[in-house]
């Protein structure tokens, strides 16, 4: 495992390059009016609240064959889930802008819906209600903005009216995560259950890394609809429960525990000591937003 020092060094020579990159595009990138000052000052403050669908690759479910590292092939759409989101947004240049966001939302799993035999025979899932925080820098690279609606970017009033930009954004954050599975028609937590046997319970929350483009859509002078894709990088593969190997046998004696940790129909496939999970990949998570857009800034 790497340390936490050469990890904080690695982010800090990507954020580096991140913003390298976007002035370099805010120099060469032209367009009638792009970013006018005038303009970008007047949508410096904004509150944004919203709704998203959330989708969890780690270790349980997934396609066909071998699972495959950080690919959407392993998504199975039958375990969306559903959050909140809100944040507040300060433009601080033409092309910067730095959004503070806060969320709750749920991430789920299951094997009953693995397309690989051996892992839809061994039958885990969960469910996780999760806090998130997150701090970003956004590059907006393509904006019109003449605070107006963008339905009118076609028209003959489209220089005065049309409204609408284009971005991509990274930064740092924390998500907390629970993960909760089915006993006897209850949902237990999982944590305290030590369920692949292990000394201590696993941590309650995860460093995370947001990755993600947008497109804001003005509707008004005071109101914009934004739409957002994001993959989150965790620093943690217990979000799900699931990492390492079964426990040896007498080791769990809770039998929540017991029938929890393999709740298989076919147990003998996944005997002590077996692998339950891959401990070298890290959760990763999706959410796809859309948002109001308020402008808190007197025009």
């Amino acid at each position: 495992m790497k340390s936490p020092f050469v990890l904080s060094f690695k982010f800090g020579i990507l954020l580096l390059i991140y913003f390298q990159c976007g002035c370099f595009l805010g120099q060469k990138l032209k367009w009638e009016n792009f970013n006018n000052r005038t303009n970008w000052r007047s949508n410096r403050l904004e509150l944004q609240a919203g709704f998203c669908a959330t989708q969890f690759t780690g270790d349980l479910g997934g396609g066909g064959g071998k699972g495959i590292d950080y690919s959407t092939k392993d998504i199975d759409w039958e375990s969306t889930g559903k959050g909140v989101q809100a944040a507040f947004k300060f433009r601080f240049s033409r092309y910067f802008a730095t959004k503070t966001e806060f969320s709750f939302f749920q991430i789920m799993g299951s094997d009953f819906y693995a397309e690989n035999p051996l892992r839809h025979a061994r039958n885990l899932s969960f469910k996780s209600n999760n806090f998130e925080f997150s701090q970003r820098l956004e590059l907006i690279f393509l904006a019109q903005e003449f605070n107006g609606r963008f339905y009118q970017l076609t028209s003959r009033m489209r220089r005065k009216r049309s409204n609408f930009q284009l971005y991509t954004f990274s930064g740092l954050g924390f998500s907390t995560f629970n993960p909760k599975a089915s006993f006897q028609g209850t949902l237990v937590e999982l944590r305290p259950l030590k369920t692949e046997g292990q000394s201590t319970p696993y941590g309650k929350a995860t460093l995370i890394i947001p990755v993600g483009f947008g497109i804001r859509l003005g509707i008004s002078k005071q109101i914009r609809v934004g739409i957002e894709a994001t993959c989150f990088k965790t620093f943690t593969d217990y979000m799900d429960d699931v990492s390492r190997f079964y426990p040896e046998s007498g080791v769990l004696t809770d039998p929540a525990a017991i029938y929890l940790s393999n709740p298989s129909l076919s147990p003998e496939l996944f005997l002590p000591g077996k692998r339950r999970g891959d401990s070298n990949q890290k959760d990763v998570y999706y959410r796809l937003g859309i948002s109001l857009i308020f402008n808190l800034k007197n025009r």
